[in-house]
This record gives structure tokens, C-alpha cells and sequence, in this order.
């Protein structure tokens, strides 16, 4: 049976917050009993809770949280006091303001991408974003009780992170996986969007209009493309400039005259699939094919590539 893990990704809160919040809390609960605080450390505002998952899902969860690159960072600031649930309160928590409807945005995305992925079931309700402040203890219950406000002071978040929740009998611990920071692939909202952001580029190159290494702000550094069959072009081209001297090859062999057409794209398992087809003119004559693509996107840049042509020895000859 494999490991598992307790995964939460959360929208991470600075430093001066997390410590002005933390203040207000100590204060604020002083009076009333049955309340466990959380640490300043641990303060942040969840947004896709996962619950148990496989270890190995850890990897391909954490490139999926990248969807939120393109995603600008979130203005907000501490809004009203929230016992939750109201009837008979487990937590305290403060809301998170969202004026321009950037968290909510951000939160969107990313459940889609989890969604999509089957890592994660979205709840019924409509996303609240807040903080918890406080929980109440185990054997305490705690009746809803008009509190001092929080403060005023703004709420700068620029990182989402994916956290392992590791349970004792002193409470949780959060351990950081991977970091997110938002706003830092402008123009890549999701691994589709970097997808089609790359073909728009690839096809210039493929025209002739513009040089390969336009493309290498796409593509990872240590960037795989496994090509399959036993042409001039198959093979595992490793590193952004193998993968870049594979593309202009294609442009070569075909006087620039290669044409994508794409007919689908979707999200399946985290990995963008792409189906799409091909045509060029080799040494004079019109030639056609199709092929699946299947795309691993992280941090807003292509990480790898599986190209399989629909039918191998057509593509094989095309491209000896």
C-alpha cells in the first residue's frame, strides 16, 4: 500500500500580517475560554483543501498549483470576524477582503486545475476566504461571541503553496512542499494558456518569421521532448537548446513551410492533451499528418513533451 499525504494548498500571508493578526488574536480571545490560537507562523488562508493523497500525486499536484502564475498578487485586507460554523463554532477566522475579485480568481483556477487533475472534490458552498485565528478544543464548546475588529492594516499575498498537514496530539503541523508566487508568468493564467502561448510562438518559427530561440522563454531549462520512431528527428532531446535545435531542424526540412492545425486541447490528469495535425513540402511534395501531444507544465513553462503520431512509419518517412 503507498504513503500518503495531507494536502492542503493555501494563499500565504506576509510576514506583517500574520504577525498583526496574530496580536489582535491573542487579545481578542482572551476572554473567552476553550480556544487553542494558532500559531503566527501557521496563519494562512486555504484554498483547496485535498485531504489524503497518494505521495507520488505530490509531484504532479505541485506542477499543477502553477496554474495561478499568470494570476496577479492579491490585494486584500482582514474584513469581519467569522465563527464557523455559526451554530456551534469550531473556529474562529477572520475574512479576506476581495474587492477586485482577485481571490476568488486565483482560487477558481486553481480548483479547476485540481479538478481536472482528480486530486480535488470543490465544496458545495461558495469559496470564503478567510483565516482561522483560533479553533476551539476538543472537549470545550464555545458559544459565538462579539469581538474587538481585526486591524485594518493591508493584506499583501504574492505566493500560494502546496502544504503537507501532518496530525499529532498536539495539534497540526504544516510543512511547505512547493510555492507558487503569483503574478510572475504574466499572460500564463493556466497550462493551457502556456500551451497555446507556445504554439502561437512555434508558429512563427515553423513560418520562418522568427528565430527558434524565441521560444526558449516557454520552455524549462532542463525542458525533455520524447519524439518516437526511427526518423532524422526521433529521439529524447534533453535541455532547452536540444529541444530548440530539434525545432529549427523541422523548419529546415521543411523550407518553412510547416503548418500546425490544432483541433483540440484538454485537461486530463494534469498534463495539457493536444491533438493536432501537420503539413508541410518535402523536397517538392505536399505531405500531411496527425498526432497527440501531451504537455507537463510547470511554473508556467513547458517541462516535457510526448509527441505520438497517429500513425508512426507515415511519420517516419516524412521526416527521414
Amino acid at each position: 500500500m503507498s504513503a500518503s499525504a495531507r494536502l492542503f494548498v493555501a494563499l500565504e500571508l506576509s510576514d506583517v500580517a500574520r504577525e498583526a493578526l496574530a496580536s489582535w488574536a491573542s487579545e481578542a480571545i482572551a476572554s473567552v475560554p476553550g480556544l487553542r490560537p494558532v500559531g503566527s507562523e501557521d496563519l494562512h488562508a486555504t484554498l483547496c483543501f485535498l485531504g489524503s493523497r497518494p505521495e507520488v500525486e505530490i509531484d504532479p499536484i505541485a506542477a499543477a498549483c502553477g496554474v495561478v502564475a499568470g494570476e496577479p498578487v492579491v490585494e486584500s485586507s482582514f474584513g469581519s470576524v467569522l465563527w464557523l460554523p455559526a451554530r456551534r463554532p469550531r473556529v474562529l477566522a477572520v475574512s479576506l477582503s476581495d474587492p477586485e475579485g482577485v481571490l476568488g480568481r486565483v482560487q477558481s483556477a486553481l480548483s479547476a486545475a485540481l479538478v481536472a487533475g482528480g486530486w480535488y472534490v470543490p465544496e458545495s458552498r461558495p469559496f470564503l476566504g478567510h483565516v482561522t485565528v483560533a479553533r476551539v478544543r476538543r472537549d470545550a464548546r464555545v458559544r459565538p461571541a462579539a469581538l474587538q475588529p481585526p486591524p485594518t492594516s493591508p493584506v499583501r499575498c504574492q505566493r500560494v503553496t502546496l502544504y503537507r498537514s501532518r496530525l499529532s496530539s498536539s495539534g497540526a503541523r504544516y510543512e511547505a512542499l512547493a510555492s507558487v508566487s503569483l503574478g510572475s508568468a504574466p499572460g500564463a493564467a493556466d497550462p493551457m494558456s502556456v500551451v497555446r502561448r507556445f504554439y502561437d510562438l512555434q508558429a512563427q518559427v515553423y513560418g520562418g518569421e522568427a528565430p527558434a530561440d524565441s521560444l526558449r522563454d516557454a520552455l524549462r531549462d532542463d525542458v525533455v521532448w520524447h519524439v518516437p520512431g526511427a526518423s532524422a528527428i526521433a529521439g529524447e532531446h534533453r535541455g532547452v537548446d536540444a529541444v530548440l535545435e530539434y525545432m529549427d531542424t523541422r523548419r529546415r526540412m521543411t523550407g518553412s513551410t510547416f503548418r500546425v492545425t490544432i483541433h483540440g486541447t484538454a485537461m486530463i490528469a494534469g498534463r495539457v492533451v493536444q491533438l493536432a495535425g501537420g503539413s508541410a513540402l518535402r523536397e517538392g511534395r505536399s505531405v500531411r499528418w496527425e498526432t497527440v501531444g501531451v504537455f507537463r507544465v510547470a511554473e508556467g513553462r513547458i517541462a516535457e513533451c510526448w509527441l505520438v503520431p497517429f500513425d508512426q512509419a507515415v511519420f517516419d518517412e516524412i521526416w527521414s
